[in-house]
């Protein structure tokens, strides 16, 4: 077979549809994130590991809410809602790890390079993908959370309206902050290429650090107040807490650092071999 007048190979060569020779179509961004997304939908750990996600926060949300005290207030009643999202977001941060550490494991990276040389392309590809899914399954969790913790409220408890903007803002962050994570558990997944080591890694991360700082007064406050992951969670606030970045100021702070350390990795990823 030829391809444009040249032999067919199926990786790399001048006729490869991938390659950015001048005989071979070069490689756009839209086709590696399409083949970004054809490794991310067919694997099937993708699917159990988002509906984890959603089972266990959106089961914890409505336990939570049918506990509420009908003394509290509307911030603290949202806050119970969504007293299991740390643990679901454990579930998304297993889907972003895995979406680079698979392909390690099993060695199929190499393939991934050599069907797309351009590795800052392809990485960013990869964090687009990921991003994306993570964004609609958080926004889907989020949403679902809310309605199923609002409608299990007792009469008398004071309820999370949507018409209220700082609650509709604390449910559309709470997805945006699971959208932020997975390319942010993605990136751990670069770094230690290993799977068990980079889900432990994000368990740390994001659940175990947290709260050791809790235990070290007002370094922990500190350390809390400007750890990415903990800034992030605050837009899920509908009443900022003082020692703490302002809502959408602790999640703009989170996508400032997640976009650093993805710079970060891919300069490292493109040096490296595979």
């Amino acid at each position: 077979m030829t391809y444009n007048g040249a032999a067919e190979t199926p990786y790399g060569g001048a006729a490869d549809p991938w390659s950015d020779g001048p005989a071979g179509r070069k490689a756009r961004f839209l086709d590696a994130v399409a083949f970004e997304w054809i490794k991310v939908s067919t694997v099937r750990s993708t699917w159990w590991t988002l509906f984890a996600a959603a089972f266990i926060t959106i089961s914890i949300g409505a336990f939570a809410g049918s506990g509420a005290d009908p003394g509290s207030e509307v911030d603290f009643v949202l806050r119970e809602i969504y007293v299991g999202l740390p643990i679901g977001q454990l579930a998304i941060c297993l889907f972003g790890a895995l979406a680079a550490t698979s392909e390690y494991g099993t060695g199929s990276i190499r393939s991934t390079f050599t069907a797309v040389p351009k590795r800052p392309r392809l990485l960013a590809a990869k964090a687009l993908v990921v991003f994306a899914v993570s964004l609609v399954t958080g926004l889907l969790i989020s949403f679902a959370t809310y309605t199923a913790g609002t409608l299990s409220l007792g009469a008398a408890v004071a309820r999370p309206e949507l018409s209220d903007g700082a609650v509709l803002r604390a449910v559309v962050g709470g997805g945006c902050y699971l959208g932020v994570l997975g390319v942010f558990a993605l990136i751990v997944g670069l770094v230690l290429r290993a799977s068990a080591g980079a889900i432990t890694a994000c368990v740390g991360l994001t659940f175990i650090l947290p709260l050791m700082f809790h235990a070290l007064s007002s370094l922990g406050d500190l350390l809390l107040k400007w750890w990415p992951t903990e800034a992030g969670q605050q837009v899920l606030h509908v009443v900022p807490t003082d020692t703490r970045l302002a809502p959408l100021a602790g999640l703009g702070w989170f996508v400032v650092c997640t976009l650093l350390a993805l710079a970060l990795v891919t300069s490292r990823v493109t040096r490296r071999d595979a």
